[in-house]
């Protein structure tokens, strides 16, 4: 189902012809300088074209079936079925020689941050004496998080720990920590099982203790229907209660080209469902989705209660503006049909009733080979984007600079007068413009670059610390707005029962105020950082075009019409820094968290104090009064607005931080890589053109013979490269 056609052998026979063209270019004396850097693209293309993967992101709730989609879609069963939320790391799968699993392990130092972020979201009174230098290999630090953690238990009280994943996250770090403890580093590494030690993958991925410590797992499977361009991924846990979870899944589909979203026909759409495709939709990731309604044969009697199911989500679908592409088919029954030799009696047996539901199986039989003839169709469309059209983008810039140099050549080898003088002006003029050029270059960079810099400075302080896009007016509104019923977490009785509520209460405003960042501020964000990021491009790019002079070669040599079609596809001057690239090299991030929500020992004192001396006293004579109870529901009403108080005010502090942040260790490490990038290749280009000429200025002192000789093999040369162009654009071009 997943194998198509790969573009790999078309790919390298245009390199390879690329390849040939610019070689005999070089053996054409004084046509192009040895040490040329078309050889190395071209040495360097597909090592990158065949790095680079179509990523395919399986997404949906808990038992919506997204493992059963990917063991039927591999016709393996290589992950667990039915597990539920067990870790939130992502499974990678991608076509190996053999079965080899990549366990990617956090570092010490992510570890601890991230034990340190779960201990500031509890009561201050409980971790206010945690050492800020908090090191979980230390025993004397993992004997003071176990008080913490029974402590937290007790205020928050057991039958709500499920709600609250900091708690099991401490909880999985100390019970995991003895089995991991010799395999973690204070860099991230990884471990790796292989061959017959291929599952042991499994002791790790399926024990939350030993998860708790891994970062990320890629599988690598000898599986005939997985692409070698591809890379599948199982994403767990899009109803969790962590938002921090939730953002991790939105990062990964950030990256995906394609989306499978799973919904179970048991449940149809949920709630739950329906916030997360609210935050994939605000992040503008909707477009490459394909919906999956995933039909329990067992659970519908015809097939007229399957397709009301059906129509019901498309109608709940619809709620959040989407129009979705949805296949209704079994999972169970398409994974059972591929490895019925292996399925247990139980499955037999359930496979078997399944199949009697004739009209049923038919209808899912139809859908299933709809969905996979749409995702080839998808899966060809994104590779030829990927894997195709940037790379022949770039192989015809190369090929018509090269064109370019054959026009001058030409000129040179004419017979007639007014041609030779002609290029022998072009290329003085040429070079005494590509010197000045170096000279300006060298000078006005570090001045553009401040400017920059300031435009920098400007657009994050009025996004940061004049509100420009009314982040903080919003979440003022939304908290103005917010309302936290008391009922279910305010507590009738004595001892800590005030205390408990309260936390609870200020737990419930966390995890709003969590999912609002995720769907309202983190799209802004995103949007602003990639606007800064297009911005940085531009300018580099708009000074490369500005400064170039291939322009002093092409003017003569080029019809306007031409022309345009030159500057419109970007092929005038260099390309500005690849910024993804620049990130790998610099190994910069975005500032971790915004909006942090804080339980203080001093808030909770104003809550108290706000008790008013009548409520106190009732409260109090409760305390010795066995038969008397107290509400605390009027006091709980009154925290409410002085815990959003009291956030808004640390708000204000955090966005700030974060503008600075993003200011400092991001944007402008990002501008100053970018600027050396643009000089060295300024540089590189005029020493290149600098040889040219040499090489070129020989030819004035050709006997005609000798030029005659050359110009039969520039003109066969440039055929070839006009007629290897027009086939390049077609496939291209798709």
């Amino acid at each position: 189902m997943m194998t198509t056609q790969s573009p790999h052998n078309a790919i390298e026979a245009i390199v390879t012809e690329a390849g040939s063209i610019f070689e005999t270019a070089q053996n054409i004396p004084g046509l192009l300088e040895p040490s040329s850097r078309f050889r190395f693209f071209l040495e360097t293309i597909m090592e990158n074209i065949l790095s680079d993967k179509l990523r395919i992101a399986v997404v949906g709730v808990i038992k919506s079936g997204k493992s059963t989609f990917v063991n039927a879609l591999l016709g393996k069963e290589l992950v667990k079925r039915g597990a539920g939320v067990v870790t939130s790391i992502t499974t990678r799968i991608q076509k190996g020689k053999k079965n080899k699993a990549l366990l990617y392990l956090r570092s010490w130092d992510e570890i601890n941050a991230e034990l340190r972020k779960s201990l500031l979201s509890g009561p201050e009174d409980v971790t206010k004496e945690f050492p800020k230098d908090f090191d979980i290999r230390r025993k004397k630090d993992r004997e003071r998080l176990g008080l913490v953690h029974q402590k937290l238990i007790q205020a928050l009280s057991s039958t709500h720990e499920a709600g609250h994943p900091e708690i099991l996250s401490i909880r999985h770090a100390l019970q995991g920590f003895d089995a991991v403890k010799n395999l973690v580093e204070p860099d991230e590494t990884v471990i790796c099982f292989e061959s017959q030690e291929f599952e042991r993958y499994k002791e790790y991925t399926n024990d939350p203790d030993k998860a708790f410590y891994i970062k990320d797992v890629c599988l690598s499977v000898p599986v005939k229907r997985l692409d070698p361009h591809m890379e599948i991924a199982d994403c767990q846990g899009a109803d969790s209660t962590d938002p921090s979870q939730l953002s991790r899944i939105l990062a990964y589909l950030e990256l995906s080209n394609l989306m499978i979203y799973c919904i179970s026909s048991r449940t149809g759409v949920r709630e739950s469902d329906l916030i997360f495709l609210k935050q994939i939709k605000n992040l503008g990731l909707l477009d490459n989705m394909v919906f999956i309604n995933n039909c329990d044969l067992t659970e519908h009697e015809t097939l007229e209660n399957l397709l009301k199911i059906e129509a019901d989500m498309r109608k709940d679908l619809s709620l959040l503006g989407i129009e979705p592409e949805l296949y209704s088919f079994s999972l169970l029954y398409n994974h059972f049909s591929n490895i019925q030799s292996k399925i247990s009696k139980r499955d037999k047996f359930r496979f078997e009733s399944w199949q009697n539901e004739t009209e049923m199986v038919q209808y899912c039989d139809l859908k299933s080979h709809e969905f996979n003839l749409q995702l080839k169709a998808k899966i060809d469309k994104n590779r030829h984007k990927l894997l195709v059209s940037n790379p022949m983008k770039r192989i015809f810039h190369f090929l018509g600079e090269l064109n370019l140099r054959i026009h001058i050549f030409l000129d040179l080898l004419s017979s007639e007068t007014a041609k030779e003088e002609k290029a022998k002006k072009a290329i003085l003029d040429f070079y005494q413009n590509a010197y000045r050029f170096e000279t300006l270059v060298a000078g006005s960079l570090e001045n553009e670059v401040q400017g920059l810099k300031k435009e920098m400075d400007t657009h994050v302080h009025q996004m940061f610390f004049q509100d420009k896009d009314a982040v903080l007016s919003d979440i003022l509104n939304y908290l103005s707005l917010l309302s936290i019923e008391i009922k279910p977490l305010q507590h009738h009785g004595r001892g800590t029962g005030f205390n408990e509520a309260l936390f609870l209460i200020f737990k419930e405003f966390q995890r709003r105020v969590d999912l609002y960042v995720l769907e309202a501020v983190s799209p802004l964000l995103k949007k602003f950082i990639n606007l800064q990021e297009e911005r940085i491009l531009s300018f580099f790019q708009s000074l490369s075009e500005s400064y170039h002079f291939d322009r002093l070669l092409i003017d003569p040599y080029i019809d306007s019409k031409d022309l345009f079609l030159w500057e419109n596809q970007g092929m005038m001057g260099f390309d500005a820094a690849d910024m993804e690239e620049i990130k790998k090299i610099l190994g910069i991030q975005l500032p971790a968290g915004l909006f942090e929500v804080r339980y203080t020992s001093r808030m909770k004192t104003r809550i108290v104090a706000g008790f008013g001396l009548k409520s106190l006293s009732r409260f109090l004579s409760s305390l010795f009064d066995k038969e008397g109870e107290f509400s605390f529901a009027p006091a709980l009403k009154k925290a409410i607005p002085k815990i959003k108080t009291e956030n808004l005010k640390m708000f204000k502090k955090q966005f700030e931080q974060y503008g600075t942040d993003l200011k400092t260790h991001y944007l402008l490490p990002l501008i100053d890589a970018a600027a050396r990038d643009f000089k060295e290749k300024t540089n590189d280009r005029f020493k290149q053109y600098q040889a040219l000429n040499t090489k070129m200025e020989q030819s004035f002192f050709l006997q005609q013979s000798e030029k005659e000789d050359r110009k039969i093999l520039v003109l066969s040369l440039k055929q070839r490269i006009e007629g290897f162009m027009e086939s390049m654009r077609s496939f291209a071009e798709g």
